[in-house]
């Protein structure tokens, strides 16, 4: 209990009425002791260490799963990156070939392409009176040789390559 002694002031002091002896202390706890339900809390024992070895094993894959997951969006993602700037590139080609085969498409044009010989080169088309037909009489013919006749050096020349390609030269 407190005990409050007013003299007039706002201030207060606070008094104890008495000291509790040890007993008293002991006997109260013993009450106290009495009144809550014994709760018992069964001692764990510590992990042993292949425990320990398997739990960090398994966090060391853990963590490395994790790396790699991150690992692997990075890469998607620069592969992306990569993807979308050749398709630009792509694009970008597609269209100078297009105006490169318009701009070639109009220089080989005939009227140009005679305007160029005509005007550059000084050539004029041909007259009926400057074209000259002429006529084939004998046929075209193609000879076979015979291997029977060939030369010395030859049949020397095509030993050697059997011999070589046989040693594998």
């Amino acid at each position: 209990m407190v005990k409050y002694n007013d003299r007039g002031n706002l201030a207060h002091e606070l008094e104890t009425p008495y000291d509790e002896t040890e007993r008293e202390r002991a006997e109260k706890e013993n009450e106290a002791e009495r009144k809550e339900p014994v709760r018992r809390v069964k001692k764990s024992a510590a992990l042993s260490i292949p425990a320990k070895i398997a739990w960090g094993v398994l966090l060391a894959i853990a963590v490395m799963l994790l790396g790699s997951m991150v690992y692997g969006r990075v890469e998607i993602s620069r592969l992306y990156n990569e993807r979308s700037g050749l398709e630009k590139e792509l694009t970008r080609l597609q269209n100078e070939n297009i105006s490169m085969q318009s701009e070639i498409a109009e220089r080989m044009n005939m009227t140009k392409v005679e305007q160029y010989a005509r005007d550059d080169l000084g050539l004029q088309k041909l007259d009926k009176s400057q074209i000259e037909y002429i006529e084939v009489e004998t046929p075209s013919v193609a000879e076979v040789k015979n291997d029977s006749e060939e030369d010395v050096f030859v049949s020397i020349k095509q030993w050697l390559n059997s011999l070589a390609e046989y040693i594998g030269l």
